[in-house]
């Protein structure tokens, strides 16, 4: 039985919805000379005039490529850290950034058309790594748990420049309305503890999973058929013990693309990188590798 959505159940499971896409702010908790990482900070504007606060971290000599590196729904770029430190180890140039509404970057109050507004974010920093490494080829896009989705979103059409590839952690769900019930219920929303109290109302739990899927603005999965989606190599990393976005959910978006490869560790939600550390890293070694040499996933 589909649980009745009040009134007050309506105004609050909006509200709950646009704290998802404009959490609190969070400070950055390492830097990245902590890892022995280079650095230069810079910022670019998005299409739409949000300022990005942008780590770059260069590789030695030509460098094997570039990736741009996203985080989570109400982290900020330094969760990525360990991530750049990989790529840095296996000789790519790495951009982090974050997220409009997150950590350094500007401000977008619109709580409309969000999945293109968020896109909007990757555009930027892919004209930023053609602007300092314009010899470095077409870059690769990571993208974390939130992230995921403008990530695969930013394949609905042709960006300039190109997108080489795409590695998906922890994320994106099929279903919309299952993965944020699911998000929910395991304390993923970002803000005080209190909302842990509501999520047993189902009318409020709906409510909000509706409301935010009306945010975003989406058609979603993106139509695995286009020029861009049919042929992108893509990489989706799932923890067997995520219950935020199960792996079926991700294998469910997977299945949709002709060149996408999907890896299972034994991890949580976003921890693959230090609770599957080997298996995690021998994923992402070999799916830059293939790239370098065209070979098969």
């Amino acid at each position: 039985m589909t649980p009745t959505i009040s009134p007050l159940a309506a105004v609050l499971g909006r509200r709950l919805a646009g704290g998802l896409f404009h959490p609190p702010r969070r400070k950055h908790h390492r830097e990245p000379v902590e890892l022995g990482l280079p650095c230069t900070v810079r910022s670019t504007r998005t299409t739409d005039d949000v300022m990005l606060h942008l780590w770059l971290i260069p590789a030695e000599g030509t460098g094997a490529g570039v990736v741009i590196v996203g985080h989570g729904i109400g982290l900020t770029k330094s969760a990525s850290l360990r991530h750049a430190a990989l790529l840095h180890e296996l000789g790519f140039h790495v951009i982090l950034f974050d997220h409009r509404n997150h950590g350094l970057s500007g401000a977008d109050r619109a709580n409309d058309n969000l999945a293109e507004r968020y896109s909007t974010d990757i555009e930027a920093c892919l004209r930023t790594a053609a602007e300092m490494w314009p010899d470095a080829g077409a870059p690769i896009v990571w993208g974390f748990s939130f992230s995921t989705f403008p990530t695969l979103y930013s394949l609905r059409h042709r960006t300039s420049p190109p997108i080489r590839a795409i590695i998906c952690d922890s994320g994106p769900g099929y279903e919309l309305h299952q993965v944020l019930t699911a998000f929910l219920a395991g304390g993923g929303l970002p803000g005080p503890h209190f909302v842990s109290r509501l999520i047993c109302r189902p009318g409020l739990v709906r409510a909000f999973a509706e409301a935010a899927i009306d945010m975003l603005g989406a058609t979603w999965p993106p139509d695995p058929s286009t020029p861009v989606t049919a042929t992108m190599p893509m990489l989706f990393l799932t923890g067997s013990a995520d219950r935020i976005i199960e792996p079926a959910q991700v294998k469910a978006v997977a299945g949709l693309y002709p060149n996408a490869t999907v890896v299972e560790y034994a991890a949580h939600h976003l921890r693959g990188i230090t609770e599957a550390p080997g298996p995690y890293r021998e994923a992402v070694t070999r799916f830059l590798v293939t790239l370098e040499t065209g070979g098969q996933h």
